[in-house]
């Protein structure tokens, strides 16, 4: 169940103590845009959706539709599946041997580990394309580098507390890397420019350094 909390004049915010209903708000956010005319912006969180309205906003309104929404819960999603290739290689994976070591892990349990988990696309943001994926396994949770890299290349596989993602271009970044993709994840000549949206799941698949060069990956 959801919890409707009044913060001013202009906006409200939706909770839930619930884990499941947390897990539906970027769902929830798409639903409302769709139904409410009057909404300025919606801004997900982990487990908070912030409703922006207007001087017209009936935010009775806004319970009605989420009471409609958990009507749905247990109705299909459109949601998608991507697999996303990925290599492990060490060359591809500067930051693989020191946090296998700091989780007292081999790199083969590190790469066991990550590629076995099925991810959801939590948010987007920070950059253009930058998907932050939920389901990481507990046992690879570090939190971020104390100092972050002046320069992550554009498909590198990355994981920081409990989430993953691939840096969809060139950024600084203080996210560790133990892999990289050779496909593109944000690109703003195409449409749409990033395949991922919110609420999709990610698998990663292996790749050897020979077929991610075969993919189109760069070499090092």
């Amino acid at each position: 169940m959801y919890c409707i909390d009044y913060v001013n004049e202009d906006s409200v915010l939706i909770s839930s103590h619930s884990v499941s209903h947390c897990q539906t708000l970027p769902q929830l956010a798409s639903f409302l845009k769709d139904q409410l005319d009057n909404i300025s912006d919606i801004i997900v969180a982990s487990d908070t959706l912030l409703c922006i309205g207007n001087n017209q906003t009936q935010f009775e309104s806004i319970g009605a539709a989420v009471q409609q929404f958990e009507l749905q819960l247990g109705r299909p999603s459109s949601k998608q599946t991507f697999d996303i290739p990925v290599c492990y290689a060490q060359q591809l994976a500067p930051d693989l041997s020191g946090v296998a070591q700091q989780l007292q892990l081999s790199v083969n349990q590190v790469i066991e580990l990550h590629k076995q988990s099925v991810y959801k696309v939590k948010m987007i943001g920070f950059m253009p394309g930058f998907t932050y994926l939920s389901g990481l396994s507990p046992q690879l949770s570090l939190p971020r580098k104390s100092t972050p890299a002046s320069k992550v290349p554009a498909g590198s596989l990355a994981i920081a507390e409990d989430m993953s993602a691939v840096y969809p271009s060139d950024s600084p970044g203080g996210w560790h890397i133990i892999g990289q993709s050779p496909i593109k994840l944000f690109d703003k000549h195409v449409e749409p420019m990033c395949p991922l949206e919110v609420g999709d799941q990610v698998r990663f698949v292996e790749l050897t350094y020979k077929e991610f060069l075969n993919y189109g990956g760069s070499s090092v």
